[in-house]
């Protein structure tokens, strides 16, 4: 299944007496094109608002957040660049909720990088920042479709917002998880260069059987037009759990182009998976392997291992500070997880967690937060490890390699620490399916001493020099 490019960005959850969560939020992006003007980049980030400090203010309270964007191409040459305040919506009760920007940046076809830096106004030193690459292609000089923006909600409107396209008002959902309660899958995309009718075709199809399902199926005609918004709305409701693919095609009648699009999703159908939380009952001898004050620690310790639904839910109950409920969602977690060795596998699990605190731990992230820690518990051990602290021309760096990690073999990460101060290494690339793919690692790596190279390839320049050892260390394995 293709990652959908949602980061999670976070930094330590504190747990002594009055500490509260830092900062904490979603990054996605989405192409698309205005004619006579070109492509833009749609930039959503959703702020958890349970770890955010909000301060009173007229009529309620609300949360003021820095925002620091900037997109480099493959020379480190910023295209685009934004830095400002941003106010959450007023809230009228005790409630924190979740608050999204959106931001819109023009740039030509290539390969980019995005850099974001976040920090919470109100309370010092809880900045967070994270950069991920971004490939721009051509939707002018063909049929083309931009991405698939999933919709959480959407209305006819006329005001000018960033929220807006196309005369809808549009909120983004910045999730490809559809639990049960979840029954439909409202979606929006543009088809561009139409010269004739357009016959237009959906599909969902099982990822891994390729099954089509023939009751979501839908094919409508439409007429010729620079651009063609696309709304509509699918139906979960009958969809068994599992992995599928939304397939888009669309065929010119007058140039018989074809242009096709797809969004990869989870549906978890299942009424088992939910729990009786309010009658549940607390094992002692579960209960007393958590000491109090550590119980919202390892509750959220389990993010890395977590579904994306199950990962709503630990952010949800740890909004609310209840103690007694992370207690029951933690060892319902592992119930559900383990059965009958339930108790057996978080003792392993919280050993882990202890290890990876105590190796990859910084003074700003917990270890299970940082990206060596978060592999570590998702995907385990790795069987070898090159550790590079030093080197002439790079930046300090670790391999870690997997023989096998499920049906994948010989899977690879490569960690990095470009501060050359702090133990947080930051994930660079890695050939492992869903995980973050960086074609220009190696220029990134060696950019101490490296001329960059060019949009087309970004490693061009990028020769062999003394103590650059570490394509070497890659190929290897």
């Amino acid at each position: 299944m293709k990652n959908v490019l949602i980061l999670f960005f976070s930094l330590a959850f504190c747990f002594q007496a009055a500490a509260q969560a830092q900062l904490k939020a979603y990054l996605d992006t989405k192409q698309f094109h205005a004619p006579g003007i070109g492509s833009y980049l749609e930039i959503y980030i959703e702020f958890a608002g349970y770890t955010i400090q909000f301060q009173p203010c007229s009529g309620g309270t609300k949360a003021t957040v820095l925002v620091d964007i900037e997109l480099k191409d493959s020379l480190q040459q910023a295209v685009f660049k934004d830095l400002y305040t941003l106010d959450s919506p007023i809230s009228t009760d005790s409630s924190q909720n979740n608050f999204i920007e959106i931001l819109r940046a023009p740039v030509k076809p290539g390969n980019y990088f995005l850099q974001v830096y976040l920090e919470d106004i109100n309370r010092p030193k809880s900045s967070i920042k994270g950069i991920i690459p971004v490939e721009i292609v051509a939707l002018d000089q063909q049929l083309a479709f931009s991405s698939v923006e999933i919709v959480d909600l959407a209305f006819k409107s006329d005001e000018e917002s960033r929220f807006v396209k196309s005369g809808y008002y549009m909120l983004p959902l910045l999730s490809n998880y559809f639990n049960q309660d979840m029954s439909t899958l409202p979606f929006y995309t543009e088809l561009y260069g139409a010269s004739g009718l357009i016959v237009l075709e959906r599909k969902v199809v099982d990822a891994k059987t390729n099954q089509n399902f023939a009751l979501l199926q839908r094919k409508d005609t439409l007429s010729a037009a620079n651009v063609i918004p696309i709304l509509q709305e699918i139906n979960l409701s009958e969809l068994p759990t599992g992995s599928y693919q939304l397939q888009i095609s669309a065929t010119d009648l007058n140039t018989q182009r074809n242009a096709i699009q797809t969004y990869d999703f989870e549906r978890n159908n299942d009424i088992e998976t939910a729990f009786d939380f309010a009658s549940m009952l607390l094992d002692p001898s579960f209960q007393a392997s958590i000491h109090t004050d550590s119980i919202a620690y390892f509750f959220e310790s389990l993010i890395p291992i977590a579904k994306p639904g199950e990962i709503r839910t630990i952010i949800d109950v740890l909004k609310s500070k209840d103690t007694t409920a992370m207690r029951k969602h933690l060892q319902a977690f592992w119930y559900q997880t383990a059965g009958n060795k339930a108790f057996e596998k978080w003792i392993q699990y919280r050993e882990q967690v202890r290890s990876v605190e105590k190796y990859y731990a910084n003074n700003y992230m917990e270890g299970f937060e940082t990206d060596r820690g978060r592999v570590y518990l998702k995907y385990g051990q790795p069987n070898s490890v090159v550790v590079k602290e030093s080197s002439p021309s790079e930046y300090p760096y670790e391999i870690w390699v997997y023989d096998k990690i499920g049906i994948y073999s010989n899977k690879r990460f490569i960690f990095y620490n470009p501060d050359l101060v702090s133990n947080n290494h930051s994930l660079l690339h890695s050939d492992m399916i869903g995980e973050l793919r960086n074609p220009a690692w190696q220029q990134i790596l060696s950019k101490r001493n490296t001329v960059n190279g060019t949009v087309d390839d970004p490693n061009m320049m990028n020769v062999k020099h003394f103590g650059g050892n570490s394509a070497d260390f890659y190929r290897q394995y």
